[in-house]
């Protein structure tokens, strides 16, 4: 499920709803590219994934939660699923 996941992306904070930035915007690369998507089309797809942390970001992230089996799997990317996400693929 995770095959071409860019090993450059950065995650330097805890993200959760309503959070805004270019790592939110990462984040949303990340997941569509494991697999997890965010959106099929419009705002969240695959390249057109926006800044805003919202419910199709959240409900991408427990799928990947769920699935590799990170607790708890609420779809808040807090330290646990960041420090999963670098030492499984090695993002920042």
């Amino acid at each position: 499920m995770v095959a071409g996941v860019a090993r450059s992306q950065s995650f330097p904070r805890n993200l959760d709803i309503n959070n805004q930035g270019n790592d939110v915007k990462a984040l949303q690369k990340f997941l569509n590219t494991a697999g997890f998507v965010v959106a099929l089309t419009g705002p969240g797809s695959k390249g057109k994934e926006t800044t805003l942390f919202g419910p199709a970001t959240r409900a991408a992230l427990i799928k990947f939660q769920k699935y590799y089996k990170i607790t708890p799997a609420v779809g808040y990317f807090g330290p646990v699923t960041r420090k999963f996400i670098q030492t499984k693929f090695g993002a920042r």
